[in-house]
């Protein structure tokens, strides 16, 4: 996949993201609803129509896709300009190719790169049914998912040794795949987690990059960069597969003891992960989050009506965490204005808030649901 342009031209960037945002509320769609169909987050979506990030031409045609609409109509003349040709001319004569010739391309390409390509995989058009691949193909059927064996069938070594700040990183070599971990990084959850992300970047073709890494300080939501999200996308879905995780869902309603009850017994997973995914299927239902005093640290609300505030409120009980901490985990619930974690939410809506904080880690973890 070819990466973000670079948007040197901020006024084009903008009349491609005016052009995205009207065919969208025209069709009613929300930015949640048409991030989650192209594979990126909301955040990513809302900085393409204002224009501060400009979207690859392998996005557009997914954007174009959804929205109906054909992609030359999502560009004026002077746009075109702004694309890269030869990034045009690959598109637009590859489909005329037939299949064997295709694929010839594609292995030269990873033969250019130098990245390994599994020549028996089918080509896929996400990271989520590469994941589901992986599942099929491993015979995965149970959780947790065992994600040490999953890299051993993939041909990847694990090696663990001092990296600093950085948690794990990926050699994508196209003999000998290699993965290192942080030997000082002591979090059996979340090197798991990095590990599955790590073999996103490694199964998922167009992710042509030699070498990825994953930095111990940067939380998913800092994160714009499409093959990122990508590899959290298979992580996800790899480590908490779609079909398994439904059944548990349809069975309970979503709080945090539940959550940190499935992580914990049968996922082994980080209760955040297992949230994240629950807001996957019903994110028009409730809202997670993380916060540090009264930062918001980690936002998952990509489907729910209403936009989350930029900070925790006073009038929030996330917030009676501050100013009365407690001395051991505690869970605090009760009924709150929607508008106090709601800019645009009615004035008499109102919404259940549960709250906890583990002075341990000293993060609130929150759960909001309409009442």
């Amino acid at each position: 996949m070819i990466k973000p342009s670079e948007a040197n031209d901020g006024g084009s960037a903008m009349t491609i993201g005016r052009r995205i945002s009207d065919k969208r509320k025209a069709l009613k769609i929300t930015q949640g609803a048409l991030a989650d169909a192209v594979g990126v987050t909301t955040a990513f979506i809302s900085q393409i129509e204002t224009g501060s990030r400009k979207p690859s031409y392998g996005l557009m045609l997914k954007l174009a896709h959804e929205l109906g609409v054909n992609l030359d109509s999502l560009f004026s003349d002077s746009d075109n300009e702004e694309l890269d040709p030869i990034d045009k001319v690959i598109f637009s004569t590859i489909p005329f190719l037939e299949p064997e010739n295709k694929r010839k391309i594609l292995e030269h390409i990873f033969l250019l790169s130098g990245t390994k390509f599994y020549n028996g995989f089918p080509f896929l058009t996400s990271a989520t049914e590469y994941a589901q691949y992986i599942i099929r193909n491993c015979k995965i059927k149970d959780v947790p998912v065992n994600i040490y064996q999953v890299a051993d069938s993939l041909g990847v070594r694990i090696v663990k040794a001092d990296l600093g700040e950085c948690e794990g990183l990926l050699y994508k070599t196209s003999e000998s795949p290699l993965i290192l971990l942080n030997i000082n990084f002591n979090h059996l959850e979340r090197e798991k987690f990095t590990i599955a992300i790590l073999l996103g970047h490694l199964v998922i073709p167009w992710h042509l990059k030699q070498t990825f890494y994953r930095y111990e300080n940067k939380r998913s939501l800092d994160i714009d960069e499409q093959l990122e999200m990508e590899a959290r996308q298979f992580a996800g879905e790899l480590v908490l597969p779609g079909l398994v995780v439904k059944k548990d869902f349809k069975q309970v309603a979503p709080s945090i003891e539940i959550f940190e009850k499935l992580a914990a017994e049968k996922y082994k997973c980080s209760m955040t992960a297992l949230a994240h995914k629950y807001t996957e299927y019903y994110g028009t239902k409730c809202v997670y989050l993380t916060s540090n005093n009264n930062s918001i640290t980690r936002s998952y609300a990509t489907s729910f009506p209403f936009r989350l505030v930029d900070e925790v409120s006073d009038d929030s009980i996330a917030h009676t965490f501050i100013v009365e901490p407690p001395d051991k985990k505690e869970t605090r619930r009760g009924t709150v204005r929607a508008s106090v974690w709601f800019k645009d939410a009615p004035a008499s809506a109102e919404v259940i808030e549960e709250s906890m904080l583990d002075p341990i880690f000293g993060v609130t973890v929150s759960l909001l649901q309409l009442k």
